[in-house]
């Protein structure tokens, strides 16, 4: 019997029919980056990105030497027709703002750069800039070409309210 198979968030994704994920998109000059995989630490590290929040699925992982010495979050979320659980979702995004707030450098990314990630990244430019779910979809797709294209998602983020 083989071994099973470690995805690395640092192997290209070849999935038919889809687009690879374009190179990371600043969001938030000098604040937040949005991407997919292959992850680039090197460029993380270049660009002086100290926190890495990965939504890929599980059992993608990144190399432990990669991400030695930077703020890593792994927090493997679903891209389907249902939500992953708000209240849960919020407090990411909440977390995600705070070191924002405490100075760090954040990408978020998934597999492919569009929905788990674009959801996080909406709900972080919410956060930070403190306009509605609408707003800040409407500033992340004007940045990054076809990302929340799913449409659970896009929808849940436009009920939402500008935070407190």
């Amino acid at each position: 019997m083989s071994a099973p198979t470690v995805n690395m968030t640092t192997d290209p994704v070849e999935l038919p029919g889809v687009d690879p994920a374009d190179p990371p998109t600043e969001l938030l000059p000098g604040q937040l980056w949005q991407g997919g995989c292959p992850v680039d630490f090197d460029w993380v590290r270049a660009t002086g990105i100290g926190a890495v929040i990965d939504f890929a699925d599980a059992d993608a992982l990144a190399p432990a030497d990669d991400i030695d010495g930077l703020v890593y979050l792994k927090s493997p979320l679903v891209d389907g027709d249902d939500l992953p659980d708000p209240a849960v979702t919020l407090r990411l995004a909440t977390l995600v703002a705070g070191l924002i707030a405490d100075g760090y450098r954040v990408l978020v990314h998934c597999t492919f750069g569009r929905n788990r990630s674009g959801l996080m990244a909406s709900l972080v430019v919410r956060e930070v800039l403190g306009v509605t779910g609408a707003e800040a979809l409407a500033h992340v797709q004007s940045h990054r070409r076809r990302t929340v294209n799913n449409e659970a998602f896009a929808a849940w983020l436009r009920t939402l309210p500008a935070p407190r």
